[in-house]
């Protein structure tokens, strides 16, 4: 992980509650994301991880509490969805895929340039599928195609990267190679990075900064302070120890409440 020291927020949420018609999902719930560093939103089905990531995107509109920026604007967002099934369905290339990243920065009439292009294969090099600029988006791996939505996101410039189950069906060697290359992009643009995320194990070695979710309520600070035994096992109430294993971090299951 990155070294511990002070980072600005990037985004403050403070009291919210949200949720969907009558049910309140959020309930006075308050979080950090820090700017150029890693935070991992973890949380199972149904704890509110997913509400609080589209609250963070402006998807959901809280019913109280606020949602705070830094320099009082929303961030230029990058996002990375669990599965774009458009570009799958549709012969476009890789390199056409991460241009589509340029769209912002584009007027209404003009088409992407040369330069956007360039901008386009840059980063895939950046994120180590250069080669696979003109292959059919659709032929690609999981892990090629998460690459290349990566690169996307990135190649907009953004304050915040999000990325929501950005290595589900990848395999570790893969997960662990994507996950380095986010903490690049915040180590070197200043970005913030926002992961979601169903698994503690995915992140235990690779973010400074841990938002919590259980049954709509949140905790969140530095990965230094919540990565341990008493946080992590009652967040899954189940016992849980972190060992390390040559300098790694391992998260592993506790005997069970009542054994010795």
């Amino acid at each position: 992980m990155a070294e511990p020291g002070h980072h600005a927020p990037l985004v403050t949420v403070r009291e919210v509650v949200a949720g969907y018609g009558r049910r309140v999902v959020l309930d006075g719930v308050s979080a950090e994301v820090p700017a150029a560093r890693v935070t991992a939103l973890v949380g199972v089905n149904g704890s509110g991880k997913t509400t609080l990531l589209r609250v963070i995107l402006g998807l959901i509109r809280p019913r109280a509490g606020t949602v705070a920026f830094a320099a009082g604007r929303r961030p230029v967002l990058g996002y990375v969805p669990q599965i774009d099934a458009s570009e799958v369905l549709f012969p476009v290339t890789a390199t056409e895929v991460v241009v589509m990243g340029r769209t912002p920065r584009l007027s209404l009439l003009r088409r992407p340039s040369a330069a956007d292009r360039d901008a386009a294969r840059a980063a895939l090099q950046r994120f180590g599928v250069g080669d696979l600029a003109e292959q059919p988006f659709r032929s690609l791996s999981g892990g090629q195609r998460q690459r290349v939505l990566l690169a996307r996101a990135v190649v907009s410039e953004p304050e915040l990267l999000v990325l929501d189950e950005p290595v589900r069906g990848l395999d570790f060697a893969s997960s662990a190679s994507l996950l380095e290359s986010l903490m690049r992009v915040a180590t070197e643009s200043g970005a913030g990075v926002l992961v979601a995320t169903h698994s503690l194990d995915l992140v235990a070695n690779h973010a400074d900064h841990l938002i919590l979710c259980k049954a709509g309520a949140v905790r969140s600070g530095p990965a230094s302070e919540l990565f341990n035994d008493d946080v992590l096992t009652d967040h899954h109430d189940h016992p849980v120890r972190v060992v390390d294993v040559d300098g790694r971090r391992v998260v592993l299951p506790g005997p069970a409440r009542g054994t010795a």
